[in-house]
């Protein structure tokens, strides 16, 4: 066998091995990305579920205020409690419908791309549910829950002034936090707390798919 032959089975030989290790790198990423998918999958069902729980939330407001029609200072607090949840059944579909719209074939940069979306989305979601959850989950709450569960009128057990202020406290809270988050928001996002916050915000199930799939790119990438 003269040196040209020898050089042309040796590089045959390369390339079947290039491609070998090129489909075992793809076998074990498909294998692997099962542990990408399965805690996207939790996501998406308990997203789902905060919506199946918030629907029936819906209709016993609905029912509510079916039963109040006539009696107006009870039915503009279920109303915009019932708005409130409406926003959340919406925003709970929107995050799940994403988890499960993500192509797992795709490369992995564009996989952690719809990932990062997603988690911001997260993020935003709960931020504006805390901040508008402040006119919702005291006084309308109060108010309803009383009459809906006790028959009892909030009007006359709590004072009309302690209505206003708890009311009027949580208006205030909203322009005040959102002036503190940009305020704040850079020097406050540099602590180690802060950046533990936002990755609690954005929930286990997102945290754990995103870690192994940065891990997954490395291995991609070699590096």
């Amino acid at each position: 066998m003269d040196l040209d032959t020898l050089k042309e089975t040796w590089t045959q030989h390369d390339r079947k091995l290039d491609a070998v290790i090129r489909l075992n790198r793809q076998l074990l990423l498909a294998g692997n990305m099962n542990r990408v998918r399965s805690p996207l999958r939790r996501f998406a069902f308990l997203a789902g579920l905060g919506a199946l729980l918030a629907l029936i939330a819906l209709a016993v407001l609905g029912q509510f205020i079916f039963e109040h029609r006539t009696e107006p200072r009870f039915v503009l607090p279920a109303a915009v409690l019932h708005l409130w949840v409406i926003a959340s059944v919406a925003a709970s579909i929107r995050q799940m419908s994403m988890a499960l719209r993500i192509d797992y074939n795709q490369p992995i940069a564009l996989i952690q791309k719809q990932l990062e979306s997603l988690r911001v989305l997260r993020i935003r979601v709960t931020k504006w549910s805390l901040l508008t959850g402040q006119l919702v989950w005291w006084i309308p709450l109060l108010i309803v829950a009383l009459k809906g569960f006790f028959n009892v009128d909030a009007y006359k057990v709590c004072s009309a002034t302690f209505l206003l202020v708890s009311l009027a406290a949580g208006v205030a809270m909203i322009p005040l936090a959102i002036w503190g988050s940009r305020k704040f928001g850079d020097r406050m996002g540099r602590a180690p707390i802060i950046r533990r916050l936002m990755q609690d915000l954005a929930g286990y199930n997102l945290n754990a798919a995103n870690r192994f799939l940065a891990t997954l790119r490395e291995f991609e990438t070699g590096h």
